[in-house]
């Protein structure tokens, strides 16, 4: 009766350890689960794209269908090297490089990794952290904001630059 009894006192300790970690992250799994739609959307229509269609844009004044993940790649990397605390250390990507759409889709899948390391290491608390810049101090929160807005934003045109081809960025 005794052994059980300790580990029943065991796992109750073991799962009040586990329940404030769990609370305290919710709101940076919020931000975490629609960086990973963003991320998915962005790399499904990167993999369904024809390399022949890399080259397109819309309207000369306008990125490539190219140029616009390579942008989403590099942008990445920047925002997500804030978020660290450590701005301007990210890889860098040239965009206007005519990369062949295999490295497109390695570069976006490197940034992606690099923000995901990003994530496992941050926290709710690490959130309203802030970060020196030359306009003044900036909380990581709103790095994370800025990801998904500019992913999301730059899917966008994706789709729209898919949709003129004729094709879905979906399944």
């Amino acid at each position: 009766m005794t052994g059980s009894k300790s580990a029943i006192g065991l796992s109750i300790l073991v799962l009040l350890a586990i329940l404030p970690c769990t609370a305290q992250n919710k709101a940076l799994a919020g931000i975490h689960r629609e960086f990973t739609a963003a991320k998915t959307s962005v790399l499904k229509a990167a993999n369904k794209a024809p390399e022949d269609i890399y080259g397109f844009r819309p309207t000369p004044e306008v990125f490539t269908l190219r140029r616009m993940f390579l942008h989403i790649a590099g942008a990445s990397y920047s925002i997500c090297s804030s978020a660290a605390g450590k701005p301007g250390t990210a890889p860098k990507v040239d965009v206007t490089a005519e990369t062949p759409k295999a490295e497109v889709i390695a570069k976006l899948n490197g940034a992606f990794a690099y923000c995901e390391d990003v994530f496992a290491n941050s926290n709710d608390a690490t959130l309203a952290e802030t970060v020196p810049t030359a306009s003044g101090p900036r909380e990581k929160s709103a790095y994370f904001s800025h990801l998904l807005g500019h992913t999301f934003l730059h899917y966008g045109n994706v789709v729209t630059y898919m949709r003129i081809k004729g094709m879905s960025p979906g399944d």
